[in-house]
C-alpha cells in the first residue's frame, strides 16, 4: 500500500524511495533533506524483505509436519528366554497440525528375532493401502496410512520370536511418509537369557516282527539351545498290542538326577530326571534312550504299528510331541 506521492521503484537491483518534490532548503536545511534521501534509501532495503517474508507466510499458510515414534513391549517385563515369543508394541503420533501422507512403519529387530504375525493394528489413523510384513522377517514393514494431524495416531501390536545368544538388545522403530521425513524412536533394551530348545527322533529295529518278539526303540532327545534343559522326562505309548520289556541303555551327554525307568510288562513307559545340557559349539546336548518291547503272542492281529513320544523338560516348559511315528509291521 502507497500513499499518494511516495511510490516504490526498482531498478538494477537496487531501490530508491521518490517523493514529490519539496520546498527548497537553504543553508544546512539544504544539506539534510539530502542525508534524509539517502537513509530513506537504506530503510527501504532492510524493511522489504520483512514486509515479503511476512506476506508469504500469511499467503501461504504453512504448517508444521512432524511424527513421534515410541516402541515398548505389551509385558512389562523386557527379558525374555531364548527361543520364546516376545510381544511389542509401536506407537506413531502426528504431532503437526498439517497431516501425514504415506506414512510407513518399520521395526528394527534386535540380533537373530524374527517377526512371527501381528496380532492387533490400531488407532486413529485412515488406512488407505495394506502393506503387511512377511513371516521370519528381521526388519518387519507396515503401511500405509493417512493421518490428519493434530494427535492422529497408529498403534501397532506384534509378535517376534527370541533368538540368539544370552545379552541385551536395543529394539527400536522407525516411521517415513512422503510428507515427513523419517523419524526413529528411542531404544527399547531387551533382555535374552539362556533357554534350552528341544527336539526329538525316535526310531525302531527291525521294522518287521511277528507275534512274540522283540523290537528294539531308541529315542533320541536333543538340546541345540543356549541353557540346560532340566528335569526331562520321556513318555512312550506302545502300539496296542505291544509291552516294554527292559533292556535300557542311557547314552549322550545327559546327567540324571534320581530318575526311574519303566516297570516291565508297561504299555506306557516312562522314563525321567534327566538333565540334557546345551549346544556346546557344533555339538548339540544329547540323551538317548534304547529299550525293548515284545510284540504280545496273543495278538493275532496283522498290520502296521506305529509309536507315539512325548517329551517334557523345565517343569513342562519345553514340549517335543511325535505322533505316530516308527511303524512296526506285524506279520
Amino acid at each position: 500500500m502507497t500513499r499518494p506521492g511516495v511510490g516504490l521503484r526498482v531498478s538494477q537491483g537496487r531501490m530508491t524511495s521518490e517523493r514529490d518534490p519539496a520546498p527548497a532548503g537553504r543553508g544546512r536545511g539544504a544539506a539534510g533533506g539530502g542525508r534524509a534521501a539517502r537513509l530513506r534509501k537504506l530503510s527501504g532495503l532492510v524493511v522489504l524483505p520483512a514486509v515479503l517474508g511476512a506476506m508469504a507466510a500469511a499467503g501461504c499458510g504453512a504448517s508444521h509436519t512432524s511424527l513421534s515414534v515410541t516402541v515398548g513391549t505389551v509385558d512389562p517385563s523386557t527379558t525374555v528366554a531364548a527361543n520364546q515369543t516376545i510381544e511389542f508394541v509401536i506407537t506413531v503420533i502426528d504431532t503437526g497440525a498439517a497431516g501425514t501422507a504415506g506414512l510407513t512403519v518399520t521395526a528394527n529387530l534386535p540380533a537373530d528375532f524374527r517377526y512371527i504375525d501381528t496380532p492387533q493394528l490400531s488407532g486413529s489413523a485412515v488406512r488407505t493401502s495394506p502393506v503387511d510384513p512377511q513371516g521370519q522377517s528381521h526388519q518387519p514393514t507396515w503401511g500405509v496410512w493417512e493421518l490428519s494431524g493434530y494427535k492422529d495416531n497408529v498403534t501397532i501390536e506384534f509378535d517376534a520370536l527370541a533368538l540368539g545368544s544370552p545379552n541385551t538388545y536395543t529394539m527400536t522403530a522407525s516411521a517415513s511418509a512422503s510428507t515427513a521425513s523419517t523419524t526413529q524412536s528411542n531404544g527399547q533394551p531387551v533382555k535374552l537369557t539362556a533357554a534350552p530348545q528341544l527336539s526329538a527322533l525316535v526310531t525302531v529295529s527291525p521294522s518287521l516282527a511277528v507275534p512274540g518278539e522283540d523290537v528294539t526303540y531308541r529315542v533320541s532327545v536333543i538340546n541345540q539351545g543356549t541353557g540346560p534343559a532340566n528335569d526331562v522326562s520321556v513318555l512312550v505309548t506302545l502300539p496296542p498290542v505291544f509291552i516294554f520289556d527292559g533292556s535300557v541303555t542311557i547314552t549322550g551327554n545327559s546327567g540324571r538326577v534320581g530318575g526311574t525307568n519303566p516297570v516291565e510288562g508297561s504299555a506306557l513307559p516312562f522314563f525321567d530326571g534327566f538333565v540334557v545340557p546345551p549346544a556346546s559349539g557344533s555339538s548339540p546336548g544329547k540323551l538317548t534312550i534304547d529299550f525293548d518291547a515284545q510284540v504280545l503272542s496273543s495278538a493275532g492281529a496283522q498290520g502296521s504299528y506305529p509309536v507315539g513320544v512325548q517329551v517334557l523338560g523345565d517343569l513342562g516348559q519345553e514340549r517335543v510331541f511325535i505322533p505316530d511315528s516308527a511303524p512296526v509291521q506285524v506279520t
